[in-house]
């Protein structure tokens, strides 16, 4: 138990490690999601997203649902390439995670252009597909570091702190909006019923309704999640505490991981790679679990 209790106060990556890290998952994340582009799942999405956004619409109009998928496809594919290249070239990560940051960016603005709450309820703060939408804040900080990263290496510079501080707040945001905003929702009716379809066929979290309701259930999960990010938040004060609430959140992304295997998270009419709604959902929680990473590195 003490070498585990010291292993949690003096863990940390080292930095290159930790970004070689950062870009294999948001490599994963462009290049897959990228190549789905002409999917009709995906093609649904972006007519969906792209379509009713005042920001955007325009845009999608004159180039029409194809075009538009086709460059979507073509800049986030090579997005994730250069940052993946990254681990030989420093410019050619600093110019994927630039790329990056701007696709993360303009996908966060869907949650002030779209309809993404539940309307029955009064709008904010009940998320509806906006729950997908939060998850790109945590998403933004990520490739950020990248970039970060390889901006300071390539110039020679001893440090960009006050740069690598606002982005580590951005990751504090970014897992307070999901676990927190999302954990919030749990003990609410609308968000209970939503969750039965994802825990019930789940061997992780099917228990959870022999024992409880349905309700019940959720607000488990809920009380769980709000635990896990308590735990972090007193990462500038107890490292063993905030490392703790670092491990919760790297089990909240396992667990959420499975369900691509038990709901599944695969289109319904195919197979691998071809994901749909729910796996895309489910793989942006890896974010997360690198923000959790950035704060533990940063707090060491």
């Amino acid at each position: 138990m003490n070498n585990l209790l010291n292993l949690l106060r003096t863990w940390k990556p080292r930095e290159d490690a930790m970004v070689n890290y950062f870009s294999l998952i948001s490599a994963l994340y462009l290049i897959w999601l990228g190549l789905l582009k002409l999917t009709t799942s995906e093609i649904a999405q972006t007519q969906m997203w792209v379509g009713q956004s005042p920001l955007f619409v325009g845009f999608y109009h004159s180039l029409g649902t194809a075009a538009t998928a086709w460059l979507m496809l073509v800049i986030e594919v090579a997005a994730g390439v250069l940052i993946l290249a990254g681990c030989r070239s420093r410019k050619a990560g600093l110019l994927g995670a630039v790329v990056a940051m701007l696709i993360f960016a303009a996908n966060f603005t869907y949650l002030f252009t779209n309809p993404v709450w539940v309307d029955d309820l009064g709008g904010f703060p009940f998320l509806g597909s906006g729950q997908n939408i939060v998850k790109y804040l945590s998403m933004f900080a990520v490739v950020a570091y990248i970039a970060a990263h390889h901006y300071q290496r390539l110039n020679g510079l001893e440090s960009l702190e006050p740069q690598k501080r606002v982005i580590t707040g951005l990751a504090w945001g970014g897992i307070i909006i999901v676990m927190g905003w999302i954990g919030f929702l749990k003990f609410f009716t609308y968000e209970a019923e939503g969750i039965v379809r994802l825990m019930q066929s789940n061997f992780l979290f099917s228990w959870t309704y022999h024992v409880w309701s349905v309700q019940g259930a959720s607000n488990f999960i809920g009380t769980i999640e709000w635990i896990f990010l308590l735990l972090l938040l007193q990462m500038p004060w107890n490292k063993t505490l905030g490392r703790l609430g670092v491990l919760g959140i790297a089990a909240t992304a396992v667990g959420t991981l499975t369900f691509m295997f038990s709901v599944p998270g695969w289109d319904a009419n195919t197979s691998f790679p071809l994901l749909n709604r729910t796996g895309v959902f489910v793989l942006k929680d890896q974010f997360l679990l690198a923000c959790a990473v950035l704060i533990a590195y940063r707090h060491a």
